[in-house]
């Protein structure tokens, strides 16, 4: 999968905890983590799959947003006087 698409996917799952349980549900069931990919229009080959069923547990939400380009978004911080 290209860096957009996975950036779309990690997105996804930072948005919604109930996908990210979904997901990590799927332990051992990469045929279904692919059928949930492709549900939601991206399509994971068996590597990409196994990746992201098993980092999703490990992933925090602040991760998630990083990897996402999430934190690209924030505005920088002001600067300090003097």
């Amino acid at each position: 999968m290209q860096a957009p698409q996975m950036n779309g996917l990690l997105a996804e799952l930072q948005a919604d905890p109930a996908l990210r349980a979904k997901v990590g549900a799927l332990r051992g069931n990469l045929e279904a983590a692919i059928r949930l990919a492709e549900e939601k229009g991206y399509r994971l080959t068996r590597q990409e799959a196994e990746a992201m069923v098993e980092s999703v547990d490990e992933l925090s939400d602040d991760d998630l947003e990083q990897a996402a380009g999430g934190a690209w978004n924030d505005p920088p911080p002001p600067e300090e006087p003097g």
